[in-house]
């Protein structure tokens, strides 16, 4: 962080070894094609076409080293709002809370922790994408404004409190805090919490040491299950993977989980989360009893019915995905 005149303006800047890598890439493949280029032997095409390759790779070398030698701030924090790369300036005054939370943000992508600003007039905010946004915003006005950690040169959660350093009245909420109009919780079956304590027991032993936030992910609609376990670790830098797969206690616990979960109106959840923190003693757990993933693939139908066999629901309980996915 560093003051301009009056106002104090914090800069996160890329981490370099991508562009590292890049470069690498580029100058190999800018050189390769110069075997044909300068073999007078071979055929004038190929060589022509060895110079058009050696021009392409060329410019990335040349884009690589401009990345490297004069970067670009991914992400611009002041007291008046903030600038994301790709997005047009942000005043604090349109933001309405950020939310922090772990996920998947691409299809086919790994979970990750993420901030998504929720802004008060989405509309708006999109036409100036629309004007002043990068060609891929443009492409995709709508999408939600994430703020990830691949961009970054530190964890997510110390720039949403940087940013709190800047504007002290940001309102911060995690993904799985409930609103206050939540529905109510589904009655507790009196296993569950003895199901609860035992998941918490199995998935604490398989962690690694130096694990500062672990999130249990996990969906299971009939016999279609998925689920993993996301890492933040003290040590960034630490030898060890930041996605286990859970145990094979893991996913028993979590079948047990279901069944004594299960309630004659609502059935039982198709999809939920546990969150543990280091710094605390106390699990979050997340059960959704309607929605799965949207990374997920949706569920055969024959899950689907397989799913509504086993735990049957009343009828204005099933969600409009699965009642469609089997009619």
């Amino acid at each position: 962080m560093h003051a301009s005149g009056r106002e104090s303006i914090t800069e996160y800047y890329p981490p370099r070894t991508g562009a590292i890598i890049a470069l690498v890439f580029f100058l190999l493949m800018t050189a390769l094609p110069g075997f044909v280029v300068f073999d007078g032997s071979e055929q004038l095409v190929m060589r022509v076409l060895g110079g058009l390759a050696m021009a392409l790779f060329g410019f990335g070398v040349y884009a690589m080293l401009e990345d490297l030698l004069r970067p670009q701030p991914t992400l611009l924090v002041t007291d008046q709002g903030f600038t994301y790369r790709g997005f047009p300036h942000v005043a604090w005054a349109e933001v309405e809370r950020v939310r922090l939370g772990i996920g998947r943000l691409r299809k086919g992508g790994r979970a990750e922790m993420f901030a998504e600003v929720v802004l008060r007039d989405p509309a708006e905010f999109r036409d100036r994408v629309q004007a002043l946004g990068d060609v891929t915003m443009r492409r995709n006005p709508d999408r939600r404004l994430f703020i990830v950690a691949e961009r970054l040169p530190v964890p997510v959660p110390m720039v949403v409190d940087v940013m709190r350093e800047h504007h002290p009245g940001l309102s911060v909420r995690a993904v799985e805090d409930a609103p206050a109009d939540a529905p109510p919780a589904a009655p507790r079956s009196p296993d569950r919490d003895m199901v609860e304590s035992a998941l918490v027991s199995a998935l604490t032993e398989a962690l690694p040491v130096g694990w500062n936030l672990a999130v249990l992910w996990f969906s299971l609609v009939g016999d279609d299950g998925h689920a993993g376990i996301q890492l933040e670790l003290t040590d960034p830098d630490a030898d060890h993977t930041d996605e286990l797969q859970p145990s094979e206690e893991i996913l028993t616990l979590l079948n047990r989980l279901k069944e004594v979960c299960y309630d004659q109106m609502t059935g039982t959840w198709l999809s939920g989360q546990v969150v543990l923190r280091a710094a605390s003693t106390k699990a979050e757990f997340t059960l959704s009893f309607k929605e799965i993933p949207d990374w997920l693939p949706i569920p055969e139908p024959d899950e689907c019915r397989r799913e509504l066999a086993t735990y049957p629901r009343a009828g204005d309980e099933i969600p409009t995905w699965l009642r469609q996915r089997i009619s």
